[in-house]
Formats: structure tokens, C-alpha cells, sequence
């Protein structure tokens, strides 16, 4: 597995490469704007020069995370268009940048059933991978709360739904455990690769989020911890990062950090600590 962290730009998406490398990381996870805000930002030429010249001086694996707001298959239009045009720029950009894969979240059908907003929610996807023409785009899991769209079934039916080789899936392991899959054991971890070959097939898995859950099994509450320090634990990681399902996969940090100011080295090395 290739350790990597999500690292704030600061203002200097340049930068970002070489933060990531100064940590430790093997592979990097950017926002290209505010991800609580609409406003879409285009980078510089310059910008966009640079940070392809750091990744490939540093070797870092690039990534991008669509903004937070998205919701593909909502019922109200203004969102969702915003939403579609949201992924459809930052798809764009990311073509630019040469970065590998877009994550992104899926939105919430709001109580109403997965399948109200199946059709919408794929359409809405679709266009945004439309806007692109090499980056591939990773639906990501979710915890299940308030209704948000994202288990492994629901994820299932939006690969199939889409049928093209440049989406994949993201899975971020505190979303996992909040959504009740025990993957803290081998034989808990066996069953969920299994169970993803059998739905969606393991070639499809292209990105990890390893972050530690303040909530326990099946909480379907979102909370990020440093590894370790969380319901997950030093034991459960040691589990993750030698399972031969996931072997080879870039798997990034999206914690607090020790202080406060998100993912660091002292997380990167607790996770390189637990290789065999």
C-alpha cells in the first residue's frame, strides 16, 4: 500500500506536492477550491505547471476531492445543477493537473429511497465524467447517515448503471465501520472484499481513505480520528494495510492530526509501523 495524506493548497496548489513529500507521502489529495463554498476556481497555467512539475520531481501520486455540497440526485433542480457543474469543473481541472482520480460524495435522497434517485443521481454523474476526457471519477462510500447515498449496494448499481471504465470506487475505512462493516478482523475484512468482488469487482476499488472512527460499528455517524487513536484501532489497521485485497492501492489521510492542523507525518509513520 502507497501512504499518502489529503493536504490543505494554502493558497498554492504548487506547493501541495512537495507538503505531501515533506511528510512522507507517497501520494497527495487536494481540494481545487473552497469545499464549502460554490464558487468554482480555475487554476493558473502557472499553478498547473507547477504542480504537475511536483509531482513529478516529488513521485507523488496526485488526487483530487470534489467539494462537499454535491448532490446529484437531489429533487431540487438549483442544486443539483450546480452540483453537476461543480463535478463537471473540477473534472475539467483535474484533466489539467494530471491527477489520476476525483473523488466524490454522492448527496443524500433525503429519506425518500436510493431509488428515487438513482436515475437522476447517474445522470448527473455522467455529464460531469462527460467533461473529462482522461481523469477517472471515484464515487466514494459513505457512513449512511441522513439518508446519504453511498453503501456498497448503492455503489454497485452506480457503476453498473454508468458502465464505463474510467469510474471507479473510493472507500474510506471510518465510513465502513459507522456503516457496519467489521473491518477490524481479517475474516471481517475477507467478507468485504468478497462481497465488492462479487458486486462491484475488486479492479474497480482504485483509492483508499484510511482515517480512524470516533463512532463504533454500524453508528452511521461520520467522525474522522487519528489512526489508532479511534474505534478502528492500532490492531484493526494492522489488519487493513496487509490485507492482500487492498495491496498496492494509494490509501490517503483525511484525519485530525496530532495537532490539530490534519494529517501529518506522526500518522504516516503510525501507519508504516503496521506493515509486516
Amino acid at each position: 500500500m502507497r501512504f499518502g495524506a489529503h493536504v490543505a493548497t494554502g493558497g498554492s496548489l504548487a506547493a501541495a506536492p512537495y507538503k505531501a513529500a515533506a511528510m512522507g507521502a507517497e501520494c497527495v489529495q487536494v481540494f481545487v477550491g473552497n469545499p464549502r463554498g460554490w464558487r468554482s476556481v480555475t487554476p493558473s497555467d502557472e499553478a498547473i505547471e507547477g504542480f504537475r512539475k511536483g509531482c513529478a520531481e516529488t513521485g507523488v501520486e496526485p488526487y483530487v476531492h470534489c467539494m462537499y455540497l454535491v448532490n446529484y440526485g437531489t429533487a431540487d433542480d438549483t442544486l443539483r445543477d450546480r452540483s453537476i457543474a461543480a463535478l463537471a469543473h473540477t473534472m475539467r481541472v483535474a484533466d489539467e493537473l494530471g491527477v489520476r482520480g476525483v473523488v466524490t460524495h454522492l448527496g443524500s435522497h433525503k429519506g425518500t429511497g436510493f431509488e428515487t434517485v438513482l436515475d437522476r443521481l447517474c445522470d448527473g454523474l455522467a455529464a460531469g465524467l462527460a467533461a473529462s476526457r482522461h481523469t477517472m471519477l471515484l464515487p466514494e462510500n459513505s457512513a449512511g447517515q441522513g439518508g446519504t447515498v453511498g453503501s456498497l449496494t448503492e455503489l454497485a448499481a452506480i457503476v453498473h448503471r454508468l458502465a464505463d471504465d474510467r469510474v471507479g470506487v473510493c472507500l474510506d475505512t471510518a465510513h465502513l465501520l459507522a456503516a457496519g462493516h467489521e473491518i477490524r478482523t481479517r475474516a471481517g475484512l475477507d467478507a468485504l472484499a468478497a462481497e465488492f468482488d462479487a458486486a462491484i469487482g475488486l479492479p474497480r476499488l482504485r483509492v483508499l481513505h484510511l482515517n480512524d472512527s470516533k463512532t463504533d460499528l454500524g453508528s452511521r455517524v461520520d467522525r474522522h480520528q487519528n489512526i489508532g487513536d479511534g474505534c478502528i484501532g492500532t490492531d484493526g489497521f494492522a489488519e487493513i494495510v496487509n490485507h492482500p485485497a487492498l495491496a498496492g492501492l494509494p490509501g490517503l489521510l483525511e484525519v485530525p492530526g496530532l495537532s490539530g492542523r490534519g494529517p501529518d507525518a506522526a500518522n504516516l509513520d503510525r501507519l508504516r509501523g503496521l506493515v509486516r
